[in-house]
């Protein structure tokens, strides 16, 4: 009898040891998983910031460009591509980079912030790219006959119904009727649609430099594509996302 209370005496500890081994190893299995999630995390944040960097640097190249050629001069043509560039390509790529949340110069500021910004830098691009085209339209005698003419005033329809029917505006108005989910991705949609219109605009303007070379004609458009793609992709994104779960909500 004592050697069989010894023998169940001794072997508890062992089961106890197995369970403590089991949930050491589950431990160290969650461990190493977060450690790998932090570690993708963490990798893609790096990924994003440094496509944001480049992003804001080619912004800055190009505006810098096209000024340098345009300022020297104060002819009618030189202050429209400067209006133009310093609206569409500044300050509305900026203003959507702002509400994308990856903008790492203004990572730093709330949410609210970031509206209040936003809408200023668009309300400052809109200026400057109205004023660059009624400069044009009065020394003009024949408009709106080039591809390039065409996609600027049809940018510029859209992007004075979106500064006079903002989202606010159609918030208060429509929310009875339409989610306000819908409204908004809707209000992004169009707003992305007046910033690649206006680019594409754009690119068909660098074509009328005679005094450019092709190879300094052909980098401007390349990089003003480059800067659409990176300005929309997170943008476009978001805006999915955000409208995918409000249908999920409402299901």
């Amino acid at each position: 009898m004592v050697r069989r209370e010894e023998i169940a005496t001794t072997s508890l500890p062992l089961r106890d040891t197995k369970v403590d081994i089991a949930s050491s190893s589950s431990s160290s299995n969650s461990s190493a998983n977060s450690e790998g999630s932090d570690t993708k995390r963490s990798v893609y944040s790096i990924c994003v910031t440094g496509l944001d960097l480049v992003n804001h640097i080619l912004i800055a190249c190009l505006t810098a460009f096209t000024l340098y050629h345009c300022l020297p001069s104060t002819n009618v043509f030189n202050l429209h591509v400067t209006l133009c560039t310093l609206g569409y390509v500044l300050l509305m790529s900026e203003a959507i980079l702002i509400l994308a949340g990856e903008s790492i110069l203004t990572n730093f500021l709330t949410y609210r912030a970031k509206k209040h910004l936003h809408w200023i830098l668009q309300v400052l691009g809109v200026a400057c790219t109205v004023s660059g085209v009624v400069l044009m339209f009065r020394v003009k005698q024949v408009h709106f006959q080039s591809t390039h003419a065409k996609l600027g005033i049809t940018s510029v329809i859209v992007m004075l119904f979106l500064t006079i029917f903002g989202y606010p505006v159609f918030t208060l108005r429509f929310r009875n009727v339409i989610r306000p989910v819908v409204m908004k991705f809707g209000h992004n949609l169009l707003g992305m649609l007046c910033f690649t219109i206006g680019i594409a605009s754009q690119c068909y303007g660098y074509k009328k430099f005679r005094s450019w070379s092709v190879e300094a004609q052909t980098t401007c458009i390349v990089v003003a594509a480059i800067i659409v793609a990176l300005s929309l992709r997170r943008a476009f994104f978001k805006g999915v996302a955000t409208i995918f779960r409000g249908t999920l909500c409402r299901n």
